[in-house]
Formats: structure tokens, C-alpha cells, sequence
């Protein structure tokens, strides 16, 4: 089991949790009690990303070398994660 934490902004789509060879579970928590994550691929934006409200969490399941990204509604924003090969 892996776990971290990253530090989102509002540019640049930032990975949460790593690319895995097997598949995987990953959990991630909005660390922030007033902004928002996107999440989504690569390309990820405030406007086409799955939004995750402050102090919220989810899980999803990932195929093999699938990576979430993220990006938020404001600077120096932390998200933790924890992710379980399946």
C-alpha cells in the first residue's frame, strides 16, 4: 500500500497517487476546508474535471497504468491519497 500527499494549483494538472502495473484502488481526500479539486486525466481543468468538495473524499478504481490527476479552485492546495494494488 502506497500513501502521499501532493500540492495542487490552478495551472498545471498535478498527479494523485502513482501509475501502477496491476490494477488498483485509490483513495483520495480533499485536505482543504474551502477549495475544490478536479479531478481527471491528464488534461484536467476546473471546468471538465469531476469536482471534490472541501474535506470530501472518494475512491476509484484504476486499470493498469491509469493516472488521476487533479487541479484546483485555489493555490498551495493539499490532497492526500492512498492507493492499494488490487
Amino acid at each position: 500500500m502506497l500513501s502521499g500527499q501532493v500540492t495542487i494549483g490552478t495551472a498545471t494538472p498535478v498527479a494523485i497517487g502513482t501509475a501502477s502495473a496491476s490494477n488498483s484502488r485509490l483513495h483520495v481526500h480533499n485536505n482543504d476546508n474551502t477549495k475544490t479539486v478536479y479531478l481527471g486525466g491528464a488534461a484536467v481543468t476546473s471546468t471538465t474535471g469531476m469536482a471534490l468538495f472541501k474535506d470530501d473524499s472518494i475512491e476509484i478504481d484504476l486499470a493498469p497504468g491509469q493516472q488521476l490527476y487533479g487541479v484546483s479552485s485555489g493555490t498551495d492546495h493539499v490532497v492526500s491519497w492512498l492507493q492499494q494494488v488490487l
